[in-house]
């Protein structure tokens, strides 16, 4: 289980080609896949997937058979379990491993039949390591925590951290502006010659920050580095990144044509492009190692506001820097402000202790294992709650989880059945599950549908409102609105061809046009929606990118 499908294909390409030869057959699945997966899965042997997809998977099985045949269990990048968003996912998932084998375990008279499930976990940056060794541990068998010191790595790593000042009326795009000019003289300085990667927060700072250098620096390129530039040019479909390869600079994001992207991958991966920019979802997914990498600015921009990079972010972009295959050294630069070098100082000496979030999203995956028959009644709840990781981390910090600091460990039980209760009560008051006097669930129609097709208790709280009179134009606005579509930003340089699709008169637009212009992400679902089923061509790559996750997430929806 690896947290990001770039990962998996990765791995996937990897190890079918190692594991191939020997008999054993991988399967990756990821993405949207359905149930024709299920013939396949049961004759490999080695699942590749994401925990998403293994949630969903797992929930949609009317028996557990698949999963009692897993007998080992990797995680990639555990650390991933204190996301605010996805945590919650990875350790249901865990704990719903550990649910199954635990029953499995009390059916059978014969242990020896059984090997017990084991479970590796790896991480390159957890302080409490003990935390979850003990929630992947069971009464029988304690984990084994295994700490590897930074000597062990093969490509020696420098991490350097740079405070720029930033004075107060400054906003941030012009505090990234201001770093433009400074990457020059961080690349003459640690580059050593050799391939460096910039990461930056948008795809117009990439092209900017690119720009920017390109004038600034006169690298010095070899005749030869020359020549088989002007060779990976000519393949190009971009004019500006044309031009610019040929000063030994470039970039490279997920808007750009992909034949684009990758003459540019081949270029740097030979070493022969001496500085790429990038934005830092390329981190998670293709693996270009640098002799450098420099984490231009800190501060991303998130759903219409800028943020500070998570720590996974952080450590996913410092962990491109080293080519094991020519470097024994590699380096790392962020250039961050002056008021929060100390922070980033201290999160690369891995201080950051990894608290649960699945508090947070406990309604969902309390509704889903109540679907799945693995909770049955409060006390199988709890012993469930039991099973989580937050459970481990409330016992430990109760603070954070909102429940006071003096409580002993049977005031702290209390405390999260208190949350459960008050979890099941939200489920069972709009009749996603039936409790009895005795306090057993049972799952109705619409819980299991809830859990089916994987969707947002919000959302599902939304839909009470439809009365069944609404008109077409209604429900697309409502599909609008859901939480499913959360990840769908609102790019200024596209709210142009987004109007010219809600309103034009010399052209062809959508159906049920919106009033003004286009100025939430609400709108842009909308608006896409309606061009994709009134077949207008939408002339712009980015787009059509989010058009399809529009539709993969809305067909669950609808």
């Amino acid at each position: 289980v690896a947290p990001i499908k770039a990962l998996c294909s990765q791995r996937f390409n990897d190890w079918k080609e190692k594991f191939g030869p020997i008999g054993l057959t991988c399967k990756e699945l990821t993405g949207d896949t359905l149930m024709d997966d299920l013939f396949e899965i049961h004759h490999a042997d080695i699942i590749i997937t994401t925990p998403e997809k293994w949630d969903s998977m797992t929930r949609r099985w009317r028996d557990n058979s698949i999963v009692q045949l897993v007998r080992l269990f990797l995680i990639d990048e555990v650390h991933v379990i204190k996301d605010e968003s996805r945590g919650a996912t990875l350790e249901v998932v865990v704990s719903r491993m550990k649910t199954v084998q635990s029953s499995l375990w009390r059916l059978l008279e014969n242990h020896s039949t059984v090997p017990p499930l084991r479970f590796v976990a790896v991480s390159a940056t957890i302080p409490n390591t003990q935390d979850i060794a003990e929630w992947l541990s069971d009464r029988k068998m304690p984990a084994v925590c295994l700490k590897i010191d930074e000597d062990q790595r093969p490509v020696k790593l420098r991490k350097i951290v740079l405070g720029f000042p930033c004075s107060d009326n400054q906003t941030e795009f012009k505090f990234d502006l201001t770093l433009n000019y400074k990457i020059a003289s961080i690349i003459q300085t640690y580059s050593e010659q050799k391939p460096a990667l910039v990461f930056c927060a948008t795809r117009k700072g990439v092209q900017q920050a690119a720009s920017v250098l390109a004038k600034d620096a006169k690298f010095l390129l070899s005749i030869e580095q020359k020549q088989r530039l002007q060779g990976f040019a000519s393949s190009l479909k971009d004019s500006k990144l044309k031009e610019l390869l040929t000063y030994g600079v470039a970039y490279h994001h997920a808007g750009m044509e992909i034949s684009d992207r990758k003459v540019i991958e081949g270029a740097f991966v030979v070493g022969d492009l001496p500085v790429l920019f990038t934005t830092s979802t390329l981190a998670m997914g293709v693996n270009l190692p640098a002799h450098l990498v420099v984490i231009k600015s800190t501060m991303h921009y998130v759903g219409g506001v800028f943020q500070e990079y998570s720590e996974t972010d952080i450590l996913q972009m410092i962990g491109r820097a080293g080519r094991p295959q020519f470097d024994t050294t590699a380096t790392a630069v962020i250039m961050t402000r002056c008021s929060t070098r100390e922070r980033y100082i201290q999160m690369l000496n891995g201080a950051d202790i990894i608290e649960s979030s699945l508090h947070r999203h406990l309604v969902e995956h309390l509704n889903a294992e109540i679907v799945l028959h693995t909770v049955t009644d409060v006390n199988v709840a709890l012993e469930w709650i039991r099973s989580t990781f937050l459970y481990i981390r409330a016992l430990k910090n109760p603070a954070h989880y909102g429940f006071s600091s003096g409580l002993d460990k049977v005031g702290i039980e209390a405390k999260l059945q208190e949350l459960c209760l008050k979890n099941l009560n939200d489920l069972s008051s709009f009749d996603l599950i039936r409790m009895d006097e005795a306090n057993n669930f049972k799952p109705t129609e619409t819980g299991r549908l809830m859990a089916w097709y994987y969707i947002a208790f919000d959302t599902v709280k939304q839909f009470f409102t439809i009365k069944g009179t609404e008109t077409l134009n209604e429900l697309i606005t409502m599909i609008s609105n859901c939480t499913e579509f959360v990840d769908v930003k609102l790019r200024t340089n596209e709210k142009k061809i987004l109007n010219t699709l809600n309103k034009d008169k010399d052209k062809i637009t959508i159906r049920f046009p919106m009033e003004g212009k286009i100025k939430t992400r609400e709108m842009k679902v909308n608006c896409l929606i309606q061009a994709q089923l009134g077949c207008i061509p939408i002339q712009d790559f980015t787009l059509t990118q989010d058009t399809g996750r529009i539709f993969r997430n809305g067909l669950r929806v609808t």
